[in-house]
């Protein structure tokens, strides 16, 4: 499943909820295929003098449900874990990063 690691990117649309260990947000894929377990950087769009933070995704939920995949253009919402999660704003864009091991 890692094969699409490199091309996936997710732009918050809303935040939802957050706290200290994480984010609920409503995402749009912009490319790839994202799924639970991944982990995402992002360097923009979050508070003043963050510089760049890693981000877990926890779990997708569409219509109500959850389900194991993201895919473009489609929409959803998501649970971003990471210590920066709680500084997430409308308009970031997260993208993949490959598995380390």
């Amino acid at each position: 499943m890692d094969e699409n690691v490199e091309n996936v990117q997710l732009r918050i649309l809303e935040v939802v909820a957050s706290g200290e260990e994480g984010a609920v947000c409503i995402v749009r894929c912009l490319s790839g295929m994202a799924y639970p377990g991944m982990t995402f950087s992002v360097s923009g769009g979050v508070g003043e003098g963050a510089a760049c933070s890693f981000l877990r995704l926890e779990w997708i939920e569409r219509y109500d449900f959850r389900t194991d995949i993201l895919d473009a253009p489609h929409a959803a919402k998501v649970n971003l874990c990471g210590p920066m999660a709680s500084q997430l704003n409308p308009d970031a864009t997260v993208s993949s990063v490959a598995r380390s091991g």
